[in-house]
């Protein structure tokens, strides 16, 4: 048998003092966890209502007089006078009207290739009906005008129209000086007549040639002006080809 044996402990049974010091503690320790729990949610509110709101301005409306354009306009070209192509009737903006089928045909009806096809665009539910959706705002010009009418005039960058706006140059063209001529320490000059498309970018089948000095020069200025991009001209919202014409003078920079 065991010859020690490990007496148990009596219980201890708290008095009085320590269960009032120990209902003190916790009750110390709650009243300070609400205090900063309740100084927390106060200084996140105080941090909400003082966040500042930014308003932006409704933008005003685009000018509608225009400046006569007497040159060239951001090196869209000063153009020629009297080669502007322009309708003084555009059609008017605005939408058609779908006529409801009544009755559901059960025939297949004759094919007309020369019948226009149907465009989204003559349907955009702005400006007043009968017109089209690229049409212009006070226009009185028939509404069956095809697009391809309007999109492949020709506009000068001189034009006294407050619904056309001109090219602007967005990219530089770079132009290279000919070896042989920067050699032999000759200055020259070209002036090219090409055509903007569109998208911005120089027809290569429209650039002509109207002046030069040297044979080099004008290749070269041919080649260069390519790489030049525009911001397309525009007719009313509708981008539009322009007709430009641009002088490039190639000198020697001496130190």
């Amino acid at each position: 048998m065991l010859d020690v044996l490990v007496a148990s402990k009596p219980p201890h049974h708290a008095g009085a003092a320590e269960l009032l010091t120990s209902s003190l503690l916790h009750a110390g320790l709650l009243s300070l966890a609400l205090v900063t729990t309740h100084t927390a949610v106060q200084v996140a509110r105080e941090v909400v209502s003082d966040t500042s709101l930014i308003f932006l301005p409704r933008l005003a409306p685009p000018a509608v007089d225009r400046p006569h354009a007497g040159g060239p306009r951001g090196g869209g070209g000063g153009g020629q006078e009297g080669a502007l192509i322009i309708t003084t009737n555009p059609p008017p903006r605005g939408f058609q009207v779908v006529a409801a089928v009544l009755q559901v045909p059960t025939e297949i009806p004759p094919i007309d290739p020369g019948l226009r096809a149907l465009d989204a665009r003559d349907f955009t539910g702005r400006g007043v009906e009968g017109g089209v959706g690229w049409g212009v705002a006070g226009g009185t010009g028939p509404a069956d005008q095809p697009p391809a009418q309007i999109a492949e005039l020709l506009y000068s960058a001189s034009t006294e129209d407050v619904r056309f706006t001109p090219a602007e140059l967005v990219t530089q063209p770079a132009f290279e000086y000919p070896a042989v001529l920067r050699a032999a320490g000759l200055p020259g000059r070209v002036v090219l007549q090409f055509i903007i498309d569109t998208l911005g970018a120089v027809e290569p089948a429209s650039i002509t040639i109207l002046e030069r000095s040297h044979e080099a020069f004008a290749t070269a200025a041919r080649d260069g002006v390519l790489g030049a991009r525009f911001q397309p001209a525009h007719y009313g919202e509708r981008p539009v080809r322009q007709l430009s014409k641009w002088p490039v003078k190639f000198a020697l920079v001496t130190n």
